[in-house]
This record gives structure tokens, sequence and C-alpha cells, in this order.
């Protein structure tokens, strides 16, 4: 049972990778807050009280995660889903193991999101690893926008 109830905060986590929307932690919030009210309409304290330990916490977790959607919105996060095609970076914050270097520069598709905020990724020569979402670009490495140097590069 507790590993249901941790895997909840686990798909919030992941959801917050995948999503930049605000509706897709408030929705779930709203009802697990009518429920939660329902139930102390109901005066049923045992109810209640579960009712309090188990959604109270959630509900916070979600809302919070909701309020921060804006931000990251407004700061150009990118989101990843399964599926999505990135490009593997070098990254200074993130340290890559020589497995996971060797695909610096090459272009995956997304298998599965993790909380932990890495990535599996498929390569087109059919090789799979996990990553870490900052090492991962939408524009391939190396795209340098041209240097104005003249009128004859317009």
């Amino acid at each position: 049972m507790g590993a249901m109830y941790l895997s909840v905060f686990e798909w919030i986590k992941v959801r917050d990778i995948k999503s930049n929307e605000k509706n897709d932690f408030f929705v779930p919030a709203g009802f697990l807050a009518i429920v939660f009210v329902g139930s102390l309409l109901l005066e049923i304290p045992i109810f209640s009280v579960f009712c309090a330990i188990a959604f109270l916490p959630l509900i916070i977790a979600l809302v919070m995660t909701g309020l921060a959607q804006d931000k990251q919105k407004s700061d150009g996060d990118l989101t990843y889903n399964v599926g999505d095609r990135f490009w593997v970076i070098p990254n200074e914050d993130v340290s890559l193991t020589t497995d996971q270097e060797a695909f610096i520069g090459k272009e995956g598709e997304i298998d599965e999101v993790n909380h932990d905020r890495t990535v599996s990724m498929t390569f087109p020569d059919g090789s799979e690893a996990e990553l870490p979402i900052q090492c991962l670009s939408n524009t391939p490495p190396n795209s340098e926008k041209p240097e104005n140097k003249g009128w004859w590069t317009k």
C-alpha cells in the first residue's frame, strides 16, 4: 500500500517533466480536495482522519507543482515525452559516464521518462542509453546561427 502511495509522488515528478500545463496538477488536486471536504461533511471521524493523512500531502504536492508551471513555461523549459526526439549535448553541470559520452552529438528517441530526471533513449543504430534531461536539446549541437558579416549574408 505504501509503494502505491509513493508511486503517486513519482507520477507527480514525471508529469512535471512531461508537461508545463498547470491544469495537469490542479484538476487532480481539486478532485482530492472535493473528496476530502466530502469526508468532513459525512462526519465519519476515522474516514476524515484517513483522508487528511493521505490526501493533504498529495494536494500540497500537486498544487505546489502546478504553481511552478507558469515559471517553467516563461523560462522556456522543455517538456520530455515518450516518442520525442532530442539531441544529446555536453553539459558542464552534469558528469556523464564514458558510455553516455559516446552519444554526444547523436539524436535519439525517448522511450521512457524517469522520476529522477533521466530518460531512456533509443538511437538510430539500435543502441540504448539512459541520460539526464540536462544533456538533451531540441536543436542539433553546433548549429550556430550564421554571423552577420555584411550585406551579402542577408
